[in-house]
């Protein structure tokens, strides 16, 4: 894989980061009116900093780069999972000291309509017939994936 390729992937995973962000805005504010359980919300956060090592990544197009991204993947994924898992159970999500942590955040004051978790963790939000959190963590085992096979053809170029 050349340089350019992988300054081409890690664009498309950066700009797929921030479009994921978009569209999880529109969710929120759009005509269902989602609101994001402090799950969601340290997924965003994930999902930002994806976005920030792919970028940083396509400047600096280094092996050490594309596997804090895929870190970061894999850590959104484990968020996402933990969500399918057990986010049924999680009733009281917002008083509990993941919800706690989460809207004690200084971003939280920042932007309170995008980063302050509203919902609750049971809440059944579905996108194309699949759960939200389901479709958060195809994305993160996707761009993990996809992460890892730049890093490897990446060591061949070095």
């Amino acid at each position: 894989m050349k340089i350019s390729q992988t300054r081409t992937n890690l664009s498309a995973i950066a700009i797929l980061s921030f479009a994921l962000l978009v569209y999880v805005f529109y969710l929120q504010h759009g005509p269902e009116k989602q609101q994001p359980c402090p799950l969601c919300i340290l997924q965003r956060y994930t999902y930002f900093l994806l976005g920030v090592a792919a970028l940083v990544g396509t400047i600096w197009p280094k092996r050490a780069i594309v596997f804090v991204a895929a870190g970061v993947a894999a850590m959104g994924g484990g968020l996402a999972l933990w969500q399918v898992l057990k986010g049924s159970d999680m009733t009281s999500c917002q008083r509990d000291p993941i919800g706690i942590f989460v809207n004690q955040l200084p971003m939280a004051d920042w932007w309170p309509e995008y980063l302050f978790a509203t919902g609750g963790c049971a809440d059944k939000y579905s996108t194309l017939g699949l759960p939200v959190p389901v479709w958060s963590l195809i994305c993160f085992a996707g761009l993990t994936g996809l992460l890892v096979l730049v890093a490897i053809k990446l060591r061949k170029i070095a």
